[in-house]
């Protein structure tokens, strides 16, 4: 039986810069193709981390009226079905449900989370099999989490000194601007955030 190595091709969707490291989201797009074995023998095809999400694009298979299974197996327990996928006739297929009593429904999300593994079975209603079977998807990895090195108020003992502490942010490195800390939508932009502090009072 051959095997086709998954395929993947990976995108970074910036959004935003701080103190000069890169917070982005990694996208990943892949193909996994493999010739059809035996009826619903599972074939692992990837393991999540924690955190990242899989989403299946589309699903196709040369046998006309096979239907693939994908399943999300967490560790330590069986694998559990999640999608259907229907192929009406060569290389066209459609989602069809997820029900193991055959009814049709939605599946429950269009995204698998992590941490599990991502496996597949086929079943085909015709024969002879005629060739491969094939699943694209895309993985989103969660953003990293980025912290500037600490800033340092000096310890004193005179209760006149006043210490101001403001959060700026800028798109040129040159140009700043106070903003308050929160929370901060994505951009096409690059945006630069520091800490500044001034001292006022004392002797």
């Amino acid at each position: 039986m051959k095997i086709f190595k998954p395929q993947t091709i990976k995108v970074i969707f910036a959004s935003f810069v701080t103190f000069g490291s890169l917070q982005a989201s990694e996208v990943t797009y892949g193909n996994f193709t493999r010739d059809q074995g035996f009826n619903l023998e599972e074939v692992p095809v990837l393991t999540l981390k924690e955190g990242e999400l899989f989403e299946v694009i589309s699903a196709n298979a040369r046998t006309p009226k096979t239907v693939i299974n994908i399943k999300i197996k967490p560790e330590g327990t069986n694998s559990l079905m999640w999608q259907r996928w229907w192929v009406v006739n060569d290389r066209a297929t459609k989602l069809r449900n997820t029900m193991s009593d055959g009814t049709t429904s939605e599946p429950p999300s269009q995204l698998a989370v992590g941490p599990c593994d991502i496996v597949l079975s086929t079943f085909v209603q015709t024969s002879p099999v005629t060739g491969p079977y094939r699943i694209s998807y895309k993985i989103t990895k969660p953003s990293p989490v980025n912290t500037s090195p600490p800033i340092l108020l000096p310890p004193t003992e005179d209760p006149s000194k006043n210490w101001f502490v403001k959060l700026q942010v800028s798109t040129d490195l040159k140009n700043w601007e106070d903003v308050e800390a929160g929370q901060f939508l994505g951009s096409k932009t690059a945006r630069f955030f520091r800490i500044e502090t001034s001292e006022e009072g004392g002797e």
